[in-house]
């Protein structure tokens, strides 16, 4: 039957991301990357008071304020960095789901709002980034959105019964 049809369809593309994923080398980065941004953080934690008693009581609690920033930033970054890194991960395995013309332009977009145009100003503030982030995220739900309504009927009006269902 036809829903026998989409089931075993739909289990062996979910099949072959899952072992995509698996074994992607890609996967692996966001651990390591994780780990080597919070093991700085640490290192330096320890390693600027120690360094700065050496030379005094007022290194050590310069040393003690660097080392915490540090460790701060080390945790914040790798947390951000991992992240970014599962979910492009996860995007680019998601996106060999579809077949769709779009995704390429979508990227290309993407990266040029990103570091192109008025935006690859060095001296970006965090309300341009968080501005940036923004436009985005409601991008892709907007995008996501009219898919699932533009998508079917597009296949279905090219292709017919098995367009719908592979525009589904």
């Amino acid at each position: 039957s036809l829903m026998g049809i989409i089931s075993a369809h739909y289990s062996s593309q979910l099949m072959s991301q899952l072992l995509s994923i698996i074994g992607s080398l890609a996967i692996l980065k966001a651990p390591a990357d994780f780990l080597t941004n919070i093991g700085s953080g640490v290192f330096s934690f320890f390693y600027e008071p120690i360094n700065g008693l050496v030379k005094g009581p007022e290194e050590f609690l310069q040393g003690l304020e660097h080392g915490t920033q540090n460790l701060a930033r080390g945790i914040f970054v790798g947390f951000v960095r991992g992240a970014a890194n599962v979910t492009d991960l996860v995007t680019h395995n998601l996106a060999g789901l579809t077949d769709d013309f779009f995704v390429d332009e979508r990227n290309a977009y993407h990266k040029m709002m990103l570091y192109g145009g008025d935006y690859a100003a060095s001296n970006k503030s965090i309300q341009d980034s968080l501005s940036i982030a923004g436009a985005c995220v409601a991008r892709g739900f907007r995008s996501g959105a009219s898919g699932i309504i533009e998508q079917p009927s597009m296949y279905a009006s090219r292709y017919g019964a098995i367009g719908l269902v592979k525009g589904v």
